[in-house]
């Protein structure tokens, strides 16, 4: 029987090598007092303070106790978003712009969690459309949260223009997330697929999947911009507190 060449999918000729599979860079968010984010908290109601450790690469949050809070301080409950947002422009691990028009994969590890007695808060890593905007529908968040503890049970969910689905795991050791974004040429071709996130404790794993279904509103070739978001999980009572975790992402381009 004759010997079949390979298909090799980079020039789409058979008998060459198979293309290498595409890896992706995590990288620390780093100290989000630097490194090019912009801070905004226009309620000026949820964090008290935010501390950074190089060495073990961990952020801390201290938040207030709010009675109710109100849906502005929520990324996945109101139209708005008036709590506490550091933005920078996101770039893949070269260097280069990420733009509307790529098509690439954002993903997102938590580790190092540590809840404290902080309850019904949330930090959310995503990819933004319109960074300086506090309407979500022109934002257009797309990315991972980590909810750090919902009457003790911490889990991680997707972020899909405001509207989030948790995958709660008691006493969440990690968590890892993914969204996918296809990319396009013109206004309103640029989708945004959805994600999946897992999160991970001591006894068990816990995981889920739902699609965004939407597209940026902006050219092609607008670069977006990487958002770091303080949120309360919806308009609950929360407890305030400080909780601490490590958060890396990494963007890998698509053909």
């Amino acid at each position: 029987m004759p010997i079949v060449p390979a298909f090799d999918p980079a020039t789409g000729a058979s008998g060459g090598p198979a293309a290498a599979p595409a890896t992706t860079t995590m990288r620390s968010i780093g100290d989000l007092n630097g490194g090019g984010y912009t801070f905004s908290d226009t309620a000026g109601v949820a964090l008290s303070s935010y501390a950074y450790n190089s060495s073990t690469d961990t952020h801390t949050f201290n938040v207030n106790s709010i009675g109710v809070a109100n849906e502005t301080y929520s990324l996945i409950s109101g139209a708005n978003f008036t709590s506490p947002k550091w933005r920078a422009p996101l770039t893949y691990a070269d260097g280069t712009p990420v733009l509307v028009g790529d098509a690439f994969t954002f993903n997102v590890r938590f580790d190092n969690v540590s809840v404290g007695a902080a309850r019904q808060y949330l930090v959310a890593l995503a990819v933004v459309e319109s960074a300086s905007s506090t309407v979500i529908g022109t934002m257009r968040p797309s990315g991972v949260y980590a909810l750090t503890t919902t009457v003790g049970t911490p889990g991680v969910g997707i972020v899909a223009d405001n509207l989030g689905a948790a995958g709660t795991v008691a006493s969440m050791v990690s968590a890892v997330g993914s969204t996918v974004f296809t990319g396009g040429s013109a206004i309103g071709s640029c989708g945004k697929a959805g994600g999946a996130c897992m999160a991970r404790s001591a006894s068990s794993v816990s995981s889920n999947i739902r699609q965004d279904g939407n597209t940026w509103a902006s050219a092609a070739t607008t670069q977006l911009a990487l958002a770091v978001m303080v949120s309360t999980n919806g308009t609950v009572t929360t407890t305030g507190g400080a909780f601490a975790l490590r958060v890396k992402y990494g963007v890998n381009k698509l053909s």
